[in-house]
């Protein structure tokens, strides 16, 4: 939002006037409302409708240079967003991508052959900003607890990784090589959504349903949230582990979360 209204003051300081129609964010906000009670923006009739003008200049002056202080930057960073917009996530950033990767294997990282057996024995986790991986199988774990101990349920020979946020966007997963991907998440539709993300990119890549799903589902599912989104990807797809849980999804209301199935083994 704050973007929205840089962008709509920015305008009316450099045109003078806008037209009446007006984002609800400016609308509707106290601070819009205090400028035009104090006539430092008029509200002009013309013909059927009206605009708004900027009629005194040196107090609208004043106002944006309290409001956006360092106007002229070029956002790059998150700092830079603050500094012009007041907000860290005014605008979206291309952003370094941090990764937790747990391997038994010898894998290559950011283009450097590496061999982690040492590091899960003592340490049992590494992490990088993320560029490039290569390795045989690759288990994408949606949360970090159960990524911390997924090989006691799925094994050793897959490269585990588990990136700081949701799963990354096309661009980056593409930097991923493997024969073999398998997507271990929520059975939600998030879980879904991220699996159909990683999907588009891996022709290989399945998605990890226990056996006992059913049996599971019945003793410990939980009620969905209501923002819950049901991404029209997921609503649209005819694969059967998808159908499956997305059919149970939007019948019961209920979801299954990926820290039951490691309750099983661990």
């Amino acid at each position: 939002m704050a973007k929205v209204e840089f962008d709509f003051y920015t305008r009316l300081k450099l045109n003078g006037r806008v037209a009446s129609k007006l984002p609800k964010v400016i609308s509707a906000s106290s601070e819009f409302q205090t400028l035009v009670s104090a006539k430092i923006i008029e509200k002009i009739s013309s013909g059927r409708g009206y605009y708004y003008q900027l009629s005194k200049q040196d107090k609208f002056e004043t106002f944006y240079q309290s409001k956006f202080p360092r106007d002229g930057i070029e956002v790059t960073t998150e700092v830079d967003n603050q500094l012009k917009y007041r907000d860290t996530k005014a605008t979206a950033l291309k952003k370094d991508r941090v990764v937790f990767i747990r391997s038994f294997e010898e894998i290559s990282v950011n283009g450097k052959d590496i061999n982690l057996k040492k590091s899960m024995e003592d340490f049992n986790i590494f992490s990088t900003v993320f560029k490039t991986l290569k390795a045989k199988k690759v288990c994408f774990v949606e949360n970090l607890q159960p990524f911390l101990e997924v090989e006691k349920l799925l094994g050793k020979e897959y490269t585990y990784i588990h990136f700081y946020g949701r799963l990354p966007r096309k661009e980056v997963l593409i930097n991923i090589e493997c024969e073999e991907y398998l997507h271990f998440g929520d059975y939600d539709f998030v879980g879904l959504n991220e699996f159909l993300k990683a999907k588009e990119v891996f022709k290989n890549c399945s998605m990890y349903v226990p056996e006992n799903y059913d049996e599971l589902y019945k003793e410990f599912s939980k009620p969905r949230e209501q923002k819950d989104t049901v991404y029209n990807d997921v609503k649209n797809s005819t694969i059967p582990s998808v159908v499956r849980i997305r059919e149970e999804l939007m019948k019961n209301n209920q979801f299954l979360e990926q820290q039951v199935v490691m309750s099983e083994i661990v």
